[in-house]
């Protein structure tokens, strides 16, 4: 069975309802129902390896020795592939329709500086706090806990010490504060600012997501005429979230469009091919090909859209992309350059900081920088019906629509034209790598 996003984005309203995805190919995470061919007593673990060698692209070399499935997956397939137990897959579907709960952050501790806000959710308790991705803090409270964090564990302590609702406190580097509690939330995905009003989605009488003008938000710093997009991920209602978007853009006469990828790791495939129809210029054309171990080549194709939900060809187009703009972020850039819509000089990508690139490389990290990730492989998620249990597996190398173009392990760089911005870090407070681009922007 096929089924697609149910939620519906009707004026500025967009519905709760998700319907469950269980046959849709992802770049990160996708689901796929496996009907068992053999008897219902089959074990688990013969399910898993004849899952294994019928779909997984770089096939496994040699016998599989390990009985844990968790294990089988981390010894003989690749990063991007897992095991899931039942209870693990459904919270995963869970959250990748958009339904979570916790405060709405990642984070990592960096010594001397304090715990760093790697991202904020959208319409998350973090964002509705104020809390933002570049923020350092340092210590916090709940009820008579209080604690400095000398570490990622310290911080994970003391939000584990409350249950949902209960307040806790923080302190960042450089004096703010910021009060929160955990809570379950319906995640967005994007927001839009212009040099005169802010656009973004918060709670709405339904339970879904509802589109609300925030003018303290605006960005002074824009030039008249455009438009800055937020596309943080492309999960749950984003393509809907994107459509509403859009029309406001048009609506607001906007000339211009600042689309940020940074940090954007991907999604779902079926949730880009939705957003490059907004720059296919209302013609159903090639998202992106997708080629199996065998040769066997999928054509996804984007929508046809009306005007209200398109950018228009005369609308010029900037994408900030940087080491974390991976897959389907990718995969867009990639639509966008081949629609016409994007040229490789307005992509801008962060150029980071030799205090940044120490940090990633002492923290065990890969070190890129002034390049995207460079993840043009699909993973396919194929679930057990008798256990519940599933296998995320790569099970495709992806293709431009020109048919040619793969940026697996090598990414978008400086030597395609593109522009670099110095980021002091991958994210700032305040953003100063977005204001650079946008002098960068308004001086060409």
């Amino acid at each position: 069975m096929r089924s697609k996003l149910s939620g519906k984005a009707v004026t500025a309203i967009i519905a709760a309802a998700v319907a469950l995805v269980v046959f849709a190919a992802a770049f990160t995470a996708g689901f796929f129902t496996h009907k068992l061919t053999r008897s219902a007593s089959v074990s688990s673990y013969e399910w898993a390896l004849d899952t294994i060698n019928k779909n997984y692209f770089y096939g496994v070399e040699g016998d599989v020795t390990d009985t844990a499935l968790d294990a089988v997956a981390a010894k003989y397939l690749d990063r991007y592939s897992e095991y899931y137990t039942a209870e693990q897959y459904k919270a995963l579907v869970a959250s990748n329709e958009g339904n979570k709960s916790g405060i709405g952050i990642s984070y990592s501790y960096v010594e001397n500086k304090g715990v760093f806000i790697n991202s904020v959710i959208g319409n998350s308790p973090a964002y509705k706090c104020g809390l933002r991705a570049g923020e350092f803090l340092t210590g916090g409270s709940a009820g008579e806990t209080q604690k400095t964090f000398n570490s990622s564990d310290d911080f994970q302590a003391l939000l584990n010490s409350v249950g949902d609702g209960v307040n806790v406190s923080l302190t960042a580097s450089d004096g703010a504060s910021y009060t929160v509690a955990k809570a379950e939330y319906r995640a967005s995905y994007t927001y839009m600012c212009t040099n005169e009003s802010a656009w973004i989605f918060c709670d709405s009488a339904d339970g879904g997501l509802a589109l609300k003008e925030s003018r303290e938000d605006k960005m002074d710093f824009l030039p008249d005429g455009a438009a800055y997009i937020w596309l943080s991920q492309f999960y749950g209602t984003a393509a809907e979230e994107f459509y509403v978007l859009v029309e406001k853009f048009n609506a607001q006469s906007c000339t211009s469009l600042i689309l940020d990828l940074r940090s954007d790791g991907g999604g779902y495939v079926r949730v880009m091919q939705n957003i490059a129809g907004c720059f296919a210029d209302g013609q159903s054309k090639t998202a992106m090909i997708s080629r199996d171990k065998n040769g066997k080549e999928t054509v996804e194709k984007c929508p046809s859209l009306p005007a209200q939900k398109r950018i228009s060809k005369d609308v010029k187009v900037y994408v900030l992309a940087n080491s974390g703009t991976a897959s389907a972020s990718e995969a867009l850039m990639g639509a966008m350059i081949c629609y016409g819509a994007l040229d490789y000089g307005n992509i801008y990508l962060s150029d980071y900081s030799d205090e940044y690139k120490e940090w990633l490389e002492k923290s065990g990290q890969e070190v890129k920088s002034a390049q995207t990730y460079g993840k043009g492989i699909m993973q396919t998620t194929f679930t057990n019906r008798k256990t519940g249990e599933a296998l995320k597996l790569t099970t495709a190398q992806i293709y431009w629509p020109d048919g040619k173009t793969c940026i697996h392990d090598r990414g978008i760089t400086k030597k395609d034209g593109c522009k670099t911005v110095p980021a002091e870090w991958v994210h700032t407070k305040g953003d100063n790598e977005l204001k650079e681009a946008v002098k960068m922007i308004k001086a060409n």
